[in-house]
C-alpha cells in the first residue's frame, strides 16, 4: 500500500491493525524517510484531507510525548537527524500551514509548535517566528488565524520548555507578543479571537514586556478593548482568560490598573452572559490566591523576594462583598449544583476573600444572611446559607462564635425546608462551621439531629456523612500519634452513628450523589478517631465489613471502587483492634487477596494491584505482628507485581513503603524474601523510567531491610552502598532549576541518610560492624555537601544529624580524632540548632555533647 492508502487505512476498523503495524514498522526501519515521507504527505494538495491530517498527527507524535523519559528520546531523536532532512520536513509544513483547508493547517501548526520548541531555544531555527509574524500582516484572513493558531501552540510549548529550564530570547518573546497583539486589534472576530487565545500564553513568556511601563500600559489597554468586545462572547471569554493569566503571573504590576479594572470586572459579573462572567469573576478569585500565597510565606518567615501584597482585596471589599452576595442568587434551578455556574464561582470568590481578609468580611456578609435567611424564594434562602458557610475559613472563632451560637439551633431547624438545595447547602455549611471552628459545635446536641438527617435524599445525606467525618476528625489522637484518647464527645453516639451509616450505604438510591462513598468514608474516620470506649464495638463492626465485602461481588465495576471503600473501613478497624484483630486475620486476608484478584480481573492483568487493599494488608500486617509470616507465601508474589508496576506510580508507591511497614512486622524472617525484593529495587533505581518519588523510597527501604535482618545483610552490603553513593552523587545541577526538582533531591538524600542509619544499627546488633568502615568517608562527604547546599530542608537536615550521630556512638574517638574538628559537622549543629524543633534541637545538643565527649569540638 502507499503511505496514503495507510494512513486512510488506520480509519478502517478492519485494516487499522495492520496498517498501523506497517506505520510502526516504517518508523524503526528510518526515522528520516518516515518523518519526510509523512512531511510530503502533509503538504500535498492533491492528497485527501484526512490522510494529510493523519500524516501530521503522526508527525506530532513523533516529536513528543506525554512521558518525560519518552518525551526526551524523541526530542533527541528529532535533533540527531540530518539538517537536511529536518530541513525539508521544516519547508513542507510550513507550506501546509496556509493550506485551504483548516485541519491540515491546523495539523502542521501543531508539528510546527512542537519543532519550535526544540529547536527556538538552542537558536537553531530563527526564521520561523518572523515567518509567522509576516503572516499575520496577510491580507488573507483565514492564513493569518491559522498563523495566530500557531503561535498559541508554540508558546503553549516554549512555556513549558522554559519550566524545564530551557531560555527563550528576549527577541523571540517580543516578536511573539508583538504579533499577537496586532492579531488582537484585528477588527475580524476570529482572528481577534485566536490572537487573544495565542495571548494567554504569550504573556508568560513576555516578563520583559511587562516590566517596561510603556509597553505594559499598551498591553493592558488591549487588553481593556478585547474584554469589552461584546460583539463576540467568544472573543471575551478568551480576554477575561487572559486577565486571570496576567493577574497570577503579574499581580506586583496590577495596582495602577485596578480601578479600571475593577469597575471592568464588576460591570461584566453584573451584567454580561455567565460564561463571560465567569472569568471575570476567576480575575479576582487569582488575586485572592496571589494575596494568600503572599501572605502565607510572609506567616512561614519564607523569603518573598521583595514581594508584598497590595491589600487589593482589602481595598475592594466593600464593593465585591456585595457583588458576590447578590450573584450567589443566581441559581438558575434547584438542580443545577452538579454544574459549574456563576453563583458556585461566586461562592469560591467570596470563601477566598474571607481567607485573605478574615474577620473584615464577616459584617458585610452578615448583613446579606439576616436578611435573606426566612426569604420567600429559596434562591435567596439558598444563597444566605451559602454565604455564611463561605467565610468559615478566614475569620477567627472568637470573631464568628457569636454568631454561630446564635445562628445554629436556625441552621439545624432549616434542615426540614421544602427546597433540597436549601437542605444541602445547610448540610454543607454546618460542616464548614465543624471543619474551621470545632470549639464552638455544640456535638451532643447536633449529633442526635445528624443522625436523622441521614436518612435525607442522597444529596443532603451525602453532606451529612461529611458533618460526621469532620467532627470524627476534630477528635483528640488518631493513627498518626499511635495514641487514643479513653473517651470522646462521640463515644455515646457511636453506635448510633454507625448504625447511620450502615443504613446509609445500604441504600437502594446510595449510588446517587457518590453518598455510598460517603457513608463508607464517614464509617472509616469515625473508627480511626474514636474513643478507646468504643473498641468492644469493633469487632461486630469488622463482621459486618466482611459481610459486605462479600456481597459486594456482586456489582463489581473496573475500578473495584466499592471493594475499596469497605477496605478503608477494614483498614481503620485493623488498626484500631491491633492484636485483637486476630480472629478475623485469616478472614481479612483472604478478602484482601480476593479484592486484588477481582481488579485484575476486571482490569484485564495479573500486573495491576488495588491500592486499597494493600494498605489493608499493610495495617493487617502491622497489627499481626511475625504472626504475619503465615501469610507472606500468599501475598509476596503480589508484592513482587507491586514492586515492578512502576507505571502505576502510587501502587508501586505503597508497595515499595510497605516492604518497611513488613521488615517491621516479620523482622528477620523478612531475610528468605530479601533476594527477590532487593533484585527489583535494584532494577527499579537503574530504570530512568521509575518515577523519582519510587527511587526516593527505595532508599529509606533499604535501611528498614538491614535493620530487620542485621547481620544476614552482609550479603546485600556491596551493591546496596553503591546504589546509596550513585543516588548521593545527584546534585542540584543534574535537574530542573524548580522547587518539585529541590523537593525531589531533599527526599533522595533524606532516604539515603534512614538507609545508612539503618544498616548501621543492623550490623551492629550484629557485632559485624568492622565491614562498614570503608563506607564512613562516603556518608559524612554527603553530610558536608548537604551543610553546605542552601536548598538543604529540615527533614534532611534531621536525617543527617542522626546518621552522624549514629556514626559517632558506635566508632566513638575511632571517628572523632579524625573528623570531630572538622568545620562541616560543626555547621551541622548550628543548622540544627536554629530549626528551634524541640526534638531535633534535642538531637543537636546531644550530638554535639557526642562530639566534645569523644575529642571533638
Amino acid at each position: 500500500m502507499s503511505l496514503t492508502e495507510l494512513l486512510l487505512a488506520t480509519q478502517d476498523p478492519t485494516k487499522n491493525a495492520q496498517a498501523e503495524a506497517q506505520i510502526r514498522q516504517a518508523e524503526q526501519a528510518s526515522v528520516d524517510q518516515y518523518f519526510t515521507a509523512l512531511a510530503q504527505e502533509l503538504a500535498n494538495a492533491e492528497k485527501p484531507v484526512v490522510a494529510r491530517q493523519l500524516a501530521g498527527l503522526l508527525l506530532k507524535n513523533g516529536l513528543a510525548a506525554k512521558d518525560a523519559v519518552k518525551d526526551r528520546e524523541l526530542k533527541n531523536r528529532w535533533a540527531a537527524l540530518p539538517a537536511a532532512s529536518r530541513n525539508l520536513v521544516k519547508e513542507a509544513t510550513t507550506s501546509a500551514l496556509i493550506s485551504p483547508q483548516t485541519d491540515v493547517g491546523k495539523a502542521a501548526a501543531q508539528v510546527l509548535a512542537k519543532i519550535g520548541a526544540i529547536e527556538i531555544p538552542p537558536n537553531e531555527w530563527p526564521g520561523l517566528v518572523p515567518l509567522l509574524l509576516q503572516h499575520v500582516t496577510n491580507t488573507d484572513a483565514r492564513a493569518r488565524q491559522i498563523s495566530l493558531v500557531c503561535l498559541g501552540y508554540l508558546c503553549e510549548e516554549l512555556v513549558l520548555v522554559q519550566e524545564e529550564g530551557a531560555n527563550i530570547s528576549d527577541d523571540i518573546a517580543n516578536n511573539i507578543l508583538t504579533a499577537v497583539v496586532q492579531g488582537m486589534r484585528d477588527p475580524d472576530p476570529q482572528t481577534k479571537l485566536e490572537a487573544t487565545r495565542a495571548f494567554y500564553h504569550a504573556v508568560v513568556l513576555a516578563k520583559r514586556n511587562f516590566k517596561n511601563q510603556v509597553e505594559r500600559d499598551v498591553i493592558m489597554a488591549v487588553m481593556n478593548d478585547t474584554c469589552r468586545f461584546t460583539a463576540a462572547p467568544d472573543v471575551q471569554i478568551a480576554a477575561f482568560e487572559c486577565l486571570v493569566q496576567i493577574a497570577t503571573e503579574y499581580y506586583d504590576f496590577l495596582m495602577p490598573y485596578m480601578n479600571g479594572l475593577g469597575l471592568l470586572t464588576l460591570e461584566t459579573i453584573k451584567s454580561a452572559p455567565e460564561k463571560v462572567a465567569i472569568p471575570a469573576m476567576e480575575f479576582w478569585s487569582t488575586i485572592c490566591d496571589e494575596e494568600l500565597y503572599l501572605m502565607d510565606l510572609m506567616a512561614s518567615g519564607q523569603a518573598t523576594g521583595g514581594r508584598a501584597s497590595l491589600n487589593l482585596i482589602q481595598q475592594a471589599l466593600p464593593h465585591l462583598v456585595p457583588l458576590l452576595t447578590e450573584t450567589l442568587t443566581k441559581r438558575q434551578s434547584e438542580d443545577d449544583d452538579d454544574t459549574w455556574n456563576l453563583a458556585m464561582a461566586a461562592g469560591t470568590c467570596l470563601a477566598l476573600v474571607a481567607q485573605v481578609v478574615g474577620d473584615a468580611c464577616v459584617d458585610l456578609v452578615l448583613q446579606f444572611v439576616n436578611g435573606n435567611f426566612t426569604n420567600p424564594d429559596w434562591k435567596f434562602r439558598e444563597a444566605a446559607v451559602l454565604a455564611y458557610g463561605s467565610i468559615m475559613e478566614g475569620p477567627t472563632s472568637e470573631k464568628m462564635r457569636p454568631m454561630v451560637e446564635q445562628s445554629l439551633s436556625h441552621l439545624v431547624m432549616a434542615l426540614q425546608d421544602p427546597s433540597v438545595a436549601v437542605r444541602d447547602t445547610i448540610a454543607w455549611t454546618l460542616g464548614r462551621i465543624a471543619m474551621f471552628h470545632p470549639a464552638i459545635v455544640p456535638v451532643k446536641q447536633l449529633m442526635p439531629l445528624l443522625c436523622e438527617k441521614l436518612r435525607d435524599v442522597p444529596r443532603v445525606s451525602a453532606n451529612i456523612c461529611w458533618n460526621v467525618q469532620v467532627l470524627a476528625e476534630s477528635q483528640p489522637g488518631g493513627i498518626a500519634a499511635g495514641q487514643y484518647p479513653d473517651s470522646t464527645v462521640l463515644s455515646e453516639f457511636f453506635t448510633a452513628i454507625a448504625m447511620g451509616l450502615l443504613e446509609v450505604v445500604a441504600r437502594p438510591d446510595a449510588d446517587e450523589r457518590q453518598l455510598r462513598m460517603a457513608g463508607y468514608n464517614a464509617l472509616s474516620v469515625l473508627v480511626s478517631k474514636a474513643g478507646n470506649d468504643c473498641l468492644g464495638h469493633m469487632q461486630a463492626l469488622t463482621q459486618e465489613m466482611l459481610k459486605h465485602l462479600a456481597e459486594s461481588y456482586k456489582s463489581i465495576d473496573r475500578e473495584c471502587e466499592l471493594q475499596g471503600y469497605i477496605c478503608g473501613v477494614l483498614t481503620s478497624l485493623v488498626s484500631r483492634l491491633r492484636e485483637n484483630i486476630a480472629p478475623a486475620a485469616d478472614k481479612i486476608m483472604e478478602e484482601a487477596l480476593k479484592v486484588i484478584s477481582a481488579y485484575q480481573q476486571v482490569r484485564g492483568g495479573a500486573q495491576v494491584l488495588h491500592e486499597e487493599a494493600l494498605l489493608l494488608i499493610v495495617a493487617l500486617a502491622n497489627a499481626a505482628g511475625a504472626g504475619f509470616e503465615r501469610f507472606m507465601p500468599h501475598f509476596a508474589p503480589h508484592l513482587s507485581v507491586g514492586l515492578q508496576n512502576y507505571e502505576e506510580v502510587q501502587v508501586c508507591l505503597t508497595t515499595t513503603r510497605m516492604v518497611g511497614d513488613l521488615c517491621t512486622a516479620l523482622e528477620g524472617k523478612i531475610v528468605s524474601y530479601c533476594d527477590t525484593i532487593l533484585q527489583i529495587l535494584y532494577i527499579n533505581l537503574k530504570n530512568p523510567a521509575v518515577d523519582r518519588k519510587i527511587k526516593a523510597a527505595v532508599m529509606t527501604c533499604f535501611g528498614d531491610i538491614a535493620m530487620a535482618i542485621s547481620g544476614d545483610f552482609e550479603k546485600y552490603l556491596g551493591p546496596v552502598v553503591q546504589m546509596l553513593r550513585e543516588a548521593s552523587s545527584t546534585r542540584l545541577a543534574d535537574g530542573p532549576d524548580s522547587e518539585e526538582w529541590i523537593e525531589y533531591l531533599n527526599s533522595l538524600r533524606e532516604g539515603v541518610l534512614e538507609a545508612y542509619s539503618g544498616i548501621i544499627h543492623g550490623l551492629k546488633e550484629s557485632g559485624k560492624l568492622q565491614l562498614f568502615k570503608e563506607h564512613v568517608n562516603t556518608v559524612l562527604m554527603l553530610v558536608k555537601e548537604i551543610t553546605e547546599d542552601q536548598t538543604s530542608q529540615m527533614p534532611v537536615i534531621k536525617a543527617a544529624v542522626g546518621v552522624v550521630g549514629d556514626l559517632v556512638l558506635v566508632f566513638q574517638t575511632e571517628l572523632t580524632a579524625y573528623v570531630g574538628k572538622a568545620p562541616f559537622l560543626g555547621q551541622l549543629v548550628q543548622l540544627a540548632i536554629r530549626s528551634q524543633e524541640p526534638k531535633l534541637l534535642q538531637n543537636a545538643q546531644w550530638l554535639q555533647g557526642m562530639l566534645v565527649r569523644f575529642g571533638g569540638t
